[in-house]
Formats: C-alpha cells, sequence, structure tokens
C-alpha cells in the first residue's frame, strides 16, 4: 500500500485516515519514527496501561522497600561525604 501525504511549511505530516487505523492511533498517541537506509517505519509508541501486569509476580512491594531504603541510603551517605 503506498499512499502520499503532503508536508507543510512547519515540517508537518498529516497521517492518512487508513494509516492511523491501521495503527489503531487517536489524537494524542505518540508515534515512533524509525529509519533505515532511505526508509522510515512508522509505529505507535506503547503506552503505560499496555505495560500493566508485566512484572506480575517477579518483584513484591517489600523489593521496592528494599531498594528505595538503599536508595535513601546511598544518597545521604553522598551528601554527607559532598559536606566534608
Amino acid at each position: 500500500m503506498a499512499i502520499t501525504a503532503k508536508v507543510t511549511s512547519k515540517g508537518q505530516i498529516t497521517i492518512p485516515l487508513q494509516v492511523r487505523k491501521l495503527l489503531k492511533v487517536d489524537p494524542g498517541s505518540v508515534i515512533i519514527f524509525e529509519t533505515e537506509e532511505d526508509k522510515v517505519l512508522l509505529k505507535p509508541a506503547k503506552t503505560l496501561s499496555e505495560f500493566r501486569g508485566i512484572l506480575k509476580g517477579k518483584a513484591t512491594h517489600a523489593d521496592f522497600d528494599k531498594i528505595r531504603a538503599a536508595a535513601k541510603k546511598h544518597v545521604a551517605e553522598k551528601v554527607r561525604n559532598d559536606e566534608r
């Protein structure tokens, strides 16, 4: 399928309706442009909701608490050392 679009003076194009439907993009969607030699590939960026549940069963709330505590300790030590 080959569809054309005109570039405006601001460097903008309107993504044709057929392409928007194919990519399932709506106003406000983020599009990724991947370039490869003389070609450009458009694909919709994944939304945060698409990642929901991806780590299910992989980490616990306690794991995040440990990470947060370690980060706080690291920052406190760095601040202490910088004050010297």
